[in-house]
C-alpha cells in the first residue's frame, strides 16, 4: 500500500546551519521542528530525512559520527513526541576525498537517488 511521504533535509531546516557538523554538540534541531514532524506522524504522512553529508568524503568526520548525530535527533524528536520514518544519507562527493566516498553517485542530492531508494 502506497502512503503519502515528506522528504526532509536536515542542516538549514529542522536544524540549525552551523557548517560540517563534525561532533554531536553542534546539532542543533529548531525548536519548531519536533512539533512540524509531529503534525505529519499524526496525518498518517511519512517524515523521511534525506541529507547530503559530504563531510564523510571531505575527511572531516566518519559515517559512526553521521548515526551519532542521528540518534542524537531520534531522541529529541522523541522527546518532543514525534519520530521520523527512516533516515537516508549520502556521503559522497563527486571530486573530493578518497574512493569510495569519490564517487558521482545518483544519491548526492539533488539527484533522487535517495529518495527513489525510500519509496523502495
Amino acid at each position: 500500500m502506497k502512503r503519502p511521504a515528506v522528504f526532509i533535509d536536515r542542516d538549514g531546516t529542522i536544524s540549525e546551519e552551523v557548517g560540517y557538523v563534525n561532533h554531536p554538540s553542534r546539532f542543533r534541531l529548531f525548536p519548531y521542528s519536533a512539533e512540524a514532524i509531529r503534525i505529519l506522524n499524526d496525518a498518517g504522512w511519512l517524515a523521511i530525512l534525506i541529507t547530503n553529508q559530504a563531510g564523510v568524503a571531505r575527511g572531516y568526520f566518519s559515517e559512526d559520527l553521521i548515526h551519532a548525530v542521528h540518534d542524537q535527533l531520534t531522541r529529541d524528536l522523541h522527546n518532543g513526541s514525534a519520530r521520523l520514518d527512516a533516515i537516508y544519507y549520502c556521503a559522497h562527493h563527486p571530486s573530493v576525498g578518497e574512493p569510495p566516498y569519490r564517487f558521482d553517485c545518483d544519491c548526492r542530492k539533488p539527484k533522487p537517488g535517495l529518495i527513489e531508494q525510500a519509496a523502495r
